[in-house]
């Protein structure tokens, strides 16, 4: 939600999308984003197999299908996290070994890949928490 809603924004209005400030502000991001993907992993287990009404793949009741869901809402996450971060790792090579015009046609297609994924990410976010608040 930060890039999307902070730093992109603000790099467009200045038109410095691809400028190496950007870049390094977007890069100091991700480890905060693996940070966070461990914990909700952590938590989500432990909570998960702490409550009396889990049991072991056994979809019978609304709260179990609701928690599947959740799961595979999580799944999704880390699957486009991973794309995220490299399509990422490519647009700083793009731009590390272009000159030039160059930099703006090898680069458009990773931005606008990570721009993808990170609001592919923001709306799986959104719609986990609809979703965990289903469950009580």
């Amino acid at each position: 939600m930060y890039q999307a809603v902070v730093t992109l924004p603000v790099a467009r209005a200045e038109q410095n999308e691809l400028d190496k400030y950007t870049l390094h502000i977007l890069r100091r991001f991700i480890p905060f984003v693996w940070m966070c993907v461990w914990t909700i992993l952590i938590t989500g287990i432990c909570l998960m197999l702490f409550n009396p009404r889990f049991i072991l793949f056994e979809y019978h009741d609304r709260w179990s299908i609701v928690l599947g869901l959740k799961q595979l809402m999580f799944f999704l996450l880390v699957f486009f996290s991973f794309g995220y971060a490299r399509m990422f790792a490519r647009l700083e090579e793009s731009i590390s070994s272009s000159t030039g015009n160059q930099v703006q046609a090898d680069t458009s297609v990773y931005y606008q890949r990570l721009l993808q994924f990170g609001k592919i990410n923001v709306g799986l976010g959104i719609a986990g928490v609809l979703i965990t608040a289903a469950m009580n």
